[in-house]
């Protein structure tokens, strides 16, 4: 069940696992459309290993407070620093989907070396040139309240063609996860993304992996490449066969990776 965190301006929901391994916290930072509870295969993962993990809803997310934006990756890295704070986590491992890998690296940034581990999952320095009119789209039919339509869209990059057909059940439950958010707050989250960056990656202090999918259409595996390359000390793993939601369609293969990179680190 969801805890609460107060901070200044914003409650934030979060759940924790714990086990009995010391080591490092691994902290899940949900993209565009995402929550806590699209990381419940990461946590349970993680607890049967035995390390501490914590997700959280972002600010305009899930179960967390939905103020009036402007949102921004600037702002929601202060949020995460301050969860950090709040909950006394100390060395964290931060691990980010999609725009929640910019507002990891810009965490990792801000938090020098605290942060021992950064993982992105379907990451971007920064978006296409053509992204821009999807976002934009977005926020329109956020704003007319045509979540639906989102989140038919949403679930046709997410995963790949074989795991819908293969799958129709996780397919149903990841488009109602996407028409279940709030239409204002999506909106603003989404003019947020569509102008979100990656800042000063080659001052991320911290061993880094830099994740995709391989036949992810948003941020494919070319775009991990970049990232590893724009960090001192990072690498890149590829999901064979899934999309830009590999967490979600490939849990045990993400989760693998995942746990024998956070296993490097608490060695």
């Amino acid at each position: 069940m969801a805890e609460r965190v107060e901070l200044e301006d914003v409650t934030l929901a979060y759940e924790e696992r714990s086990g009995p391994r010391g080591g490092p916290t691994i902290v899940f930072v949900h993209g565009l459309g995402g929550s806590i509870h699209s990381w419940w295969g990461q946590l349970a993962a993680c607890e049967e290993r035995g390390y501490r993990a914590v997700a959280y809803d972002q600010r305009g997310a899930g179960l967390s407070s939905k103020p009036p934006g402007p949102y921004s990756v600037e702002l929601w890295a202060r949020d995460l620093s301050r969860v950090l704070d709040a909950l006394e986590i100390e060395r964290p491992i931060l691990v980010g989907h999609s725009i929640g890998c910019m507002i990891s690296e810009h965490a990792s940034v801000l938090e020098g070396d605290r942060v021992v581990g950064l993982m992105t999952i379907g990451g971007a320095l920064q978006w296409r040139d053509e992204a821009a009119p999807v976002f934009e789209e977005r926020v329109r039919l956020a704003r007319a309240g045509r979540m639906d339509d989102i989140a038919a869209t949403v679930v046709g990059t997410g995963l790949s063609e074989s795991r819908r057909r293969d799958d129709p059940v996780l397919a149903g439950l990841f488009r109602d996860l996407i028409a279940s958010n709030d239409p204002r707050a999506y909106a603003d989250w989404s003019a947020a993304t569509a102008i979100g960056r990656m800042s000063d990656p080659d001052r991320v202090a911290c061993p880094a992996l830099a994740c995709c999918g391989e036949h992810d259409p948003v941020t494919p595996p070319n775009f991990a490449q970049a990232i590893a390359e724009a960090i001192p000390d990072a690498r890149t793993a590829v999901v064979e066969g899934a999309a830009h939601w590999c967490h979600l369609e490939a849990p045990n293969a993400v989760n693998e990776i995942l746990l024998a990179f956070a296993n490097e680190i608490a060695t």
